[in-house]
């Protein structure tokens, strides 16, 4: 009925009373759709003397009354006219009961489009399916995982409890519908099915803006949006690149992510206090110390010749190069024995 109601063509206040011959038919958005039979989509606009327009629906009977142009309410030359008329039009083919759509079986729609496994999932498991079916038709956006992401999450479905199977299918069931582009220009937290079924958890996720498509963020794992299944409200269904897991079942990623390994421990330096020369002698002087203290042979043999007076002579009296060779010991020896420097230097 509301379609009969809107002319495709600009009619204002003033082209209503300029008609030529008085009279003519504009097609409406009723007859445009497709859905009304032969001309009934049309409507009849006649300027009667006096300045009187009436308004007539094709298909009305005879003895229908016709609607009386009242006032022009806004006006957009040539874009945009809306006209209040005396009565609401009178049309047989638009007042028909329009059949009902015919009930969307949700299994069977995700099976056509890369979902069979999901759908299997939902037919094996009689509350998350009923719950989801009963949504359907109030409004619902489905998010169903590809069948190798169903796939890649078995091992971890097949260890959940009967109410853990039950709270992550209804997981990815949002009761409200939403369209591609809702879901990408309203980007935010969303409760979900298993929000309203589950005592005390949450079961939400974050819905982001991912290009021209839109991404959801469980905080265990992230899913894109890769295929529209149906998009017709009041209900969505796309196609998923992963198994969304609720923190509310799993570990968040942050908390399972491995812990950093321990640094090594810090080699402690140890720092050797340099001795004064006279105070502590060093490695090399203990050596020499070892020497002066133990000596050996020819230690003996030197004291003999200090006795016999050949030593003094040797340096008295000596080569140069002799003389040389005892001096570069003599410095060594300074900072020995006392009784080797007075052996040198007599």
């Amino acid at each position: 009925m509301l379609q009969i109601h809107v002319l495709v063509d600009y009619y204002g206040g003033k082209k209503l009373h300029q008609l030529a011959h008085g009279v003519t038919a504009c097609s409406t958005m009723f007859q445009e759709s497709g859905a009304a039979p032969g001309m009934s989509g049309y409507v009849n606009i006649t300027q009667h003397r006096g300045g009187k327009v009436t308004f007539t629906a094709e298909d009305a009977e005879d003895s229908a009354p016709s609607s009386a142009f009242v006032k022009s309410v806004k006006e957009i030359p040539y874009d945009l006219a809306v006209l209040q008329i005396s009565k609401v039009l009178a049309s047989p083919e638009a007042e028909a009961p329009v059949a009902a759509p015919a009930p969307v079986n949700i299994t069977e729609l995700l099976s056509k489009k890369y979902c069979k496994s999901f759908a299997g999932l939902l037919a094996a498991n009689a509350d998350a399916y009923s719950t989801i079916n009963a949504t359907k038709d109030n409004g619902l956006t489905l998010f169903c995982p590809v069948d190798s992401a169903v796939a890649s999450f078995m091992p971890k479905y097949k260890n959940l409890t009967a109410k853990g199977r039950t709270a992550i299918l209804l997981y990815h069931a949002v009761p409200d519908y939403y369209s591609l582009q809702l879901l990408t220009s309203n980007s935010g937290k969303v409760s979900t099915l298993a929000t309203s079924n589950v005592a005390k958890k949450d079961y939400s996720f974050d819905v982001e803006k991912d290009g021209e498509t839109a991404e959801l963020d469980t905080k265990v794992n992230s899913a894109s949006v890769t295929y529209t299944i149906k998009d017709d409200d009041p209900l969505a269904v796309y196609a998923i690149s992963k198994f969304l897991q609720p923190k509310e079942l799993y570990k968040i990623a942050k908390d399972i992510a491995p812990a950093p390994a321990p640094e090594a421990p810090k080699k402690k330096k140890t720092t050797k206090k340099k001795p004064s020369a006279a105070a502590s002698p060093s490695d090399d002087d203990d050596d020499d110390d070892s020497a002066a203290d133990s000596p050996d042979d020819s230690s003996s043999d030197d004291a003999t010749a200090d006795k016999d007076g050949a030593a003094p002579s040797a340096v008295a009296g000596g080569s140069e190069d002799e003389i040389k060779f005892f001096s570069s010991i003599s410095v060594v020896l300074l900072t020995s024995s006392e009784g080797l420097r007075k052996f040198v230097f007599g």
